[in-house]
């Protein structure tokens, strides 16, 4: 095992993670009609293959005026 700290597991609270890489919460532009889909899953997905060990999704979707309620 590496004596790399960012490559030693992490505790963090019930949860043992295999290192200390991560990613933040952010939108990369890949929704399919304004909502997170395949090619988002398939994002994160390749980002824990590479070895992130968390990798947070961004909890929202596009949403144009036309389509939103908006204020009034």
């Amino acid at each position: 095992m590496s004596q790399d700290p960012l490559l030693q597991p992490f505790q963090l609270k019930h949860l043992t993670l295999k290192n200390r890489l991560m990613t933040t919460s952010h939108e990369p532009a890949y929704p399919e009609d304004g909502m997170p889909k395949e090619r988002y899953r398939a994002y994160h997905v390749a980002r824990a293959k590479g070895g992130v060990a968390l990798t947070m999704t961004a909890g929202s979707a596009a949403v144009f005026w036309p389509m939103s309620s908006g204020p009034e």
